[in-house]
């Protein structure tokens, strides 16, 4: 929609039909937490040109090298810093250049086991670290606008500026809604996976070509120095709406209802011809998968699979797939399901 002209008022007012963009200054300079890592025993956090700040309990301690922080049996966690261990219900780290230690120093701290098992690198905010189901929780608490935006990674930052600043606009909507109490399933606001947002941190901020990016995020606020005083967000009827997005509909989007049962006003079907375009270069605008007959066998649980009947919603989201066997034993699956299984790249699909 961006390359044939249309701002990002109009891309969002299309797919969130009903809703408007509009600017709110309530919440411009929030916090979020944002859940890095979980289900590790261990982790190291390894500054870059500068120091760390590590607050257990009553104490303070300084490092300018990496810090090891452990659970511990007791459901507390360990910090090491060279010989000398620190223990706490929970702590805090902090390194220098950030709004929480004041310095000329631009430091940041590279995060073990981040970004799906990866290292992660982090600029803004600070670290909390506890314990959540006997497992350490990371959380990088960093501000909304400036801090968490800049690091999403969700489009490609080649994109149209207007496009850019649509999915700005989307994902700056979709944490503000979060905002408020934290999940108890991780203490957090947001997750840094897809089941929130891809958050990538100074890894994608930083990138050589992530400029557009930056800019797209920065055009939909407005500040008066290091505060945040407003931003764009999509309401419906007043409130901010969830915005949820994908990645391609191949043509039409399909309804809350569709995919989860529930009617939502401004999440209805809707043309997504666009995603087409040639001007897209859209690699999902169409796709195959060729299923052997013993990966089909085991998603259904049959002893083999004669032929298939698909059942679908209007949009042309699969309702479910009955499979019959040679014998005639039947069984079926939802359409999430049989895309579970097989690996394929949506629910929308035909079986030839």
């Amino acid at each position: 929609m961006a390359t044939a002209g249309k701002s990002s008022t109009q891309i969002l007012q299309h797919y969130y039909t009903g809703a408007k963009v509009t600017t709110m200054s309530k919440n411009a300079d929030a916090s979020l937490k944002v859940q890095l890592l979980t289900g590790k025993k261990s982790v190291t956090v390894t500054p870059r040109s500068g120091r760390l700040r590590i607050k257990v309990g009553s104490k303070t301690i300084e490092s300018g090298s990496k810090v090891t922080i452990e659970r511990t049996s007791s459901g507390s966690v360990k910090a090491t810093v060279g010989s000398k261990s620190y223990s706490g219900s929970k702590l805090t780290l902090e390194w220098q250049g950030t709004r929480y230690w004041k310095s000329s120093s631009a430091t940041t701290v590279s995060v073990s086991g981040a970004q799906n098992g990866a290292t992660g690198t982090y600029r803004h905010g600070r670290l909390e670290i506890g314990q959540l189901k006997s497992s350490l929780n990371v959380i990088n608490v960093v501000g909304l606008n400036k801090e968490y935006l800049p690091g999403i990674a969700e489009m490609p930052a080649s994109w149209q500026s207007e496009a850019l600043r649509a999915q700005a606009i989307a994902s700056r909507t979709y944490a503000y809604r979060n905002l408020g109490a934290v999940k108890p399933a991780c203490g957090c606001n947001v997750y840094d996976e897809v089941a929130s947002q891809r958050f990538l941190g100074w890894t994608h901020e930083n990138a050589g070509d992530s400029g557009p990016w930056r800019k797209a995020v920065a055009a939909t606020q407005t500040t008066s120095g290091s505060t945040v005083r407003s931003a764009r967000l999509i309401t419906y009827k007043g409130g901010l709406i969830d915005a949820v997005y994908s990645s391609s509909a191949g043509s039409k989007t399909h309804s809350a209802a569709e995919v989860w049962g529930s009617a939502v006003p401004y999440l209805v079907s809707v043309d997504d011809s666009p995603s087409k375009y040639a001007s897209a270069q859209n690699p999902n605008a169409s796709w195959s998968v060729t299923a052997k007959q013993s990966d089909m066998a085991r998603a259904f649980g049959l002893a083999d699979v004669r032929s298939v009947a698909v059942a679908k919603t209007g949009s042309g989201l699969v309702k479910t797939v009955k499979a019959t066997s040679v014998k005639g034993k039947t069984a079926s699956l939802t359409g999430d399901q049989l895309r579970t299984k097989l690996k394929l790249k949506s629910a929308s699909f035909s079986v030839a």
